[in-house]
């Protein structure tokens, strides 16, 4: 997707096998010596943001210097990894206050999110670590490709399954042509579209969200709603909900589609896409459907 290889003295590291893309490379850090380490802000520190967060920081040539969260309680292990780095709930002012004082980021929020940091960090001259879906829909995607050329950042998508030896075991005996030419592909995914809330409908009564969430940050570019119930939206459930997520396709898709691509070096876009599907409402993504 946004794969830009540019490579200059500020040159971003190579995508490992592990959660991190940092390995080993000169760093780029303005100012700074060209050995020195990548100036990290992890934007989500909970769920996979904390296990992004985590295995960037077991690079030696990668230090935290800022950890953003909306919800403040779930930054406490990132906290430690390190103590001295400060902790804000807006990314937005985390920019401002470090100015140009950190190289990267890490985006391991929900997905209708990831378009807006990703590109606010682009802008600025960050390069960016995405987790996937990449964005909340294709325009975004499409908006994120021309950014990242037009700001000549480094990028990286955050699929790690692509390294696992079964796929790679798989694209080799593909590409080898033991199975001959393959001349279609079904792919098969048991995940429900929208099994992780329990809930077809929003909650017709709300809580008060947890002190240290801030709301109206959770929401960030979608339209405002209630808090609802805990595990309703936050901190896990955002994914079956239009909103917030892609249900299980944008869940489940890239692993599914990723070997597929790969063993057979499909580079181009679809030339067209029929969808069915057993859709309830506006609010929640399928529980089944059919893509060709």
């Amino acid at each position: 997707m946004m794969m830009m290889e540019m490579m200059d003295r500020r040159r971003f590291l190579q995508a490992s096998a592990s959660a991190a893309f940092l390995t080993a490379a000169p760093g780029f850090a303005r100012g700074r010596d060209l050995n020195s380490q990548v100036q990290m802000a992890a934007i989500g520190t909970g769920g996979k943001g904390w296990s992004d967060t985590r295995e960037m920081a077991n690079h030696t040539q990668v230090c935290h210097v800022a950890f953003c969260d909306v919800d403040l309680g779930r930054t406490a292990q990132a906290r430690q990894l390190q103590p001295d780095a400060p902790v804000f709930q807006d990314y937005r002012a985390m920019f401002e206050k470090l100015g140009d004082r950190f190289d990267a980021v890490t985006v391991s929020t929900p997905d209708h999110m990831h378009a807006f940091i990703a590109l606010d960090a682009m802008r600025r001259g960050k390069h960016v670590f995405c987790q996937k879906p990449l964005t909340h829909n294709v325009w975004e995607a499409r908006q994120m490709r021309l950014q990242t050329a037009k700001s000549g950042v480094i990028t990286r998508l955050g699929n790690q399954i692509h390294s696992h030896t079964f796929y790679r075991t798989a694209v080799q005996t593909i590409q080898s042509g033991v199975i001959g030419k393959v001349k279609e592909v079904r792919s098969w995914c048991s995940a429900t579209g929208h099994g992780k809330s329990f809930h077809v409908d929003r909650p017709k009564e709300s809580v008060s969200p947890p002190d240290t969430v801030d709301w109206n940050l959770w929401i960030g570019v979608a339209p405002m709603r209630p808090y609802g119930e805990y595990h309703v939206y936050h901190p896990f459930a955002w994914r079956d909900w239009q909103d917030f997520g892609n249900g299980a396709l944008g869940d489940f898709g890239c692993h599914i589609f990723d070997p597929v691509f790969t063993a057979l070096n499909i580079t181009g876009a679809p030339k067209d896409l029929v969808a069915d599907h057993t859709g309830l409402n506006d609010e929640v993504w399928p529980a089944q459907t059919t893509v060709r």
